[in-house]
């Protein structure tokens, strides 16, 4: 650590008015840098993607217990989704010709390096006076941050195009599935209430010609005991008189 704070150099006051004057970069271009990128909240999915770590294992498999907020959304990303992205970064700086020499990715390294310093203003100029010597500029500084930007959202599109697909394919077929057998509950239930509503109906049918069946029966059988006592009368009546 000491030796590299012999290496510095006063520190680097940035001129406003040469940072506003446009500077040639053989390295890569220079994009207008937004103060608050938001390249996560723009993501459009890419259909027919591919992705690495989209694959059939890592939809039921979590190596790690989500965090989860008051309000159902993910706190803590899984440690392999946060390597995935050092790496990718890493991999860019090292085979990308547009990252070539000192960048962002350095400087943010540097400030790793000089950990020590507590004020934070001091230690991003500290790192940048670093690595002055090797190339880096401000502009360069903020385009190939913009450049790790864009090939974040890049990689986040192609995941969810992927994502997409693999979606469809998982839990696609069982969803159909579902939206059949819902339909089928539903004409199941429609016909289930037409068949109660005729079950009343012949219930009450029923009931009626019961009635009627019953009082048909008790009528005769009552007429016939009436006409039996009739002629039991008479008979008791002969037997009497004569």
């Amino acid at each position: 650590m000491s030796f590299l704070k012999q290496l510095l150099t006063p520190f680097v006051e940035f001129d406003e008015k040469k940072a506003q004057e446009p500077k040639k970069n053989t390295s890569a271009p220079a994009p207008a840098a937004p103060s608050k990128p938001t390249v996560s909240s723009t993501v459009t999915p890419v259909p027919e993607a591919h992705h690495p770590v989209v694959t059939d294992s890592q939809v039921t498999t979590l190596n790690q217990t989500p965090v989860y907020s008051p309000g159902g959304t993910i706190t803590v990303p899984m440690p392999e989704h946060q390597q995935y992205f050092e790496k990718l970064v890493e991999d860019a700086n090292v085979k990308n010709p547009i990252f070539k020499g000192a960048d962002y990715k350095e400087f943010v390294d540097s400030k790793l390096d000089i950990d020590d310093i507590s004020d934070e203003g001091l230690k991003y100029k500290t790192a940048f006076n670093i690595l002055k010597g090797s190339g880096l500029t401000k502009e360069k500084l903020l385009s190939t941050g913009q450049e790790y930007l864009n090939l974040i959202g890049r990689d986040l599109n192609t995941f969810l195009g992927a994502f997409s697909l693999q979606y469809k394919r998982e839990l696609g077929k069982n969803e159909t599935l579902i939206q059949k057998k819902a339909e089928e509950l539903q004409i199941l239930t429609q016909k289930a209430t037409a068949l109660k509503k005729e079950i009343n109906q012949l219930t009450q049918e029923i009931s009626l010609t019961k009635d009627k069946l019953n009082t048909h029966k008790n009528s005769f059988l009552l007429a016939g005991e009436n006409k039996q006592k009739e002629i039991q009368t008479e008979l008791q009546k002969i037997a009497q008189y004569f």
